[in-house]
């Protein structure tokens, strides 16, 4: 019976999620700090002057454009826009959005000025794998990614994406 309602949850959480994939079953489906996001997501922190921005939209769409592919490498998009409101998301991507609080601390911690783009694609252990002033196609964040011994490991286990 124990192993039932187990199913039960992860499979209501996962809807609940919009379809997120979960590194573990530990991980929040959607966490809403960068520490909950570590050793469970590959945090694509996009920074913009406001969330209107051309450069966060086009970001957004080159996310959807290949969501089975953040999903299958558990790339979490999350904006970090000033004003935390009115912020581009992708329809089909795996998103979170932070409190302005968690935007303001997150910017400060990669010394990230409010008026500038920027895109960082961050590991799951925190580390940056990638810093961009302009939009990355999801082949270059793939490629990125699966160079990465833990993304190897993920792609022989039983069941992999």
């Amino acid at each position: 019976m124990g192993g039932r309602i187990l199913i039960v949850a992860v499979v209501m959480a996962t809807l609940s999620g919009g379809g997120y994939a979960q590194a573990k079953l530990t991980c929040a489906v959607v966490p809403k700090t960068l520490d909950a996001m570590k050793d469970c997501y590959r945090p694509l922190l996009v920074f913009s002057a406001n969330g209107d921005d051309a450069r966060l939209k086009r970001q957004v769409s080159l996310l959807d454009e290949a969501a089975d592919d953040m999903m299958d490498r558990f790339v979490l998009f999350a904006p970090i826009v000033p004003d935390g409101h009115n912020v581009s998301t992708p329809s089909d991507s795996p998103y979170t959005i932070l409190s302005g609080d968690q935007m303001k601390d997150v910017r400060a911690k990669f010394h990230i000025p409010a008026a500038e783009f920027v895109v960082l694609l961050l590991d799951e252990d925190g580390s940056a794998m990638l810093r961009s002033r302009i939009p990355v196609e999801a082949d270059r964040l793939n490629a990125l990614i699966d160079k990465t011994p833990r993304r190897q490991a993920e792609a022989h286990r039983p069941h992999a994406n």
